[in-house]
């Protein structure tokens, strides 16, 4: 844009060009009208499979982990199948939303993604190598802990020594982790007490035959 590459479609200044349409223009600068047309598709189209599927997995998120504890779905698949269409299409009104009033795609995935770290990180690693972890404690901890670094990202909220928000949402997610896992009790898998059960079924009937 400094050499005027842009200057005729009113983009001669570079400071005034929109940072997410630099794609966009320079496709239909340097390509033909086909060729723009043709990866214009492709673009949009790599943007809608992965739109989708995020949609998909959220609505199934929140039908599975959420709404089943709350309404009776387990074996109605008619009702089930209503309840995640709802719920996709009330997330993706949501999506919606905030695509309309906030249309900075960066701040966007940085945002998510540190809600994401904040959230998962702690529960992650206590899941796989932690065995007094606990289901309530990670909820929590994912709860807490994205829920922090949003809150002092969004309220721009400077916390002492110039550390991220991301160091104080980790921490919390930490904290109440750990105490959680202590305070509430570890939910016992029925597969595995039937084969614990079965285990010492078998030793005690081979103990009786010596």
């Amino acid at each position: 844009a400094d050499q005027g590459m842009f200057e005729y479609m009113g983009y001669g200044n570079p400071a005034e060009m929109d940072s997410e349409m630099g794609l966009p223009v320079l496709l239909r600068t340097v390509l033909p009208a086909g060729l723009t047309g043709l990866m214009l598709s492709a673009y949009f189209s790599a943007i809608m499979s992965t739109a989708d599927s995020c949609l998909m997995a959220a609505s199934g998120n929140v039908v599975t982990d959420i709404l089943e504890r709350f309404l009776p779905l387990e074996g109605d698949d008619k009702k089930t199948l209503r309840t995640s269409q709802v719920a996709t299409l009330a997330i993706g009104a949501i999506a919606l939303f905030i695509a309309m009033n906030m249309q900075n795609v960066l701040d966007l995935m940085l945002l998510s993604y540190a809600f994401m770290v904040s959230g998962l990180f702690v529960p992650v690693l206590g899941a796989m190598y932690w065995k007094r972890s606990t289901p309530t404690a990670a909820f929590w901890g994912m709860l807490l802990g994205g829920g922090t670094t949003m809150t002092l990202i969004l309220l721009d909220i400077t916390l002492p020594f110039g550390l991220d928000a991301n160091i104080a949402g980790i921490s919390i997610s930490a904290l109440s982790f750990i105490i959680l896992s202590y305070v509430t009790p570890p939910k016992i898998n029925p597969a595995i007490v039937a084969v614990m059960t079965n285990e010492k079924h078998e030793q005690a009937q081979g103990a009786t035959f010596h």
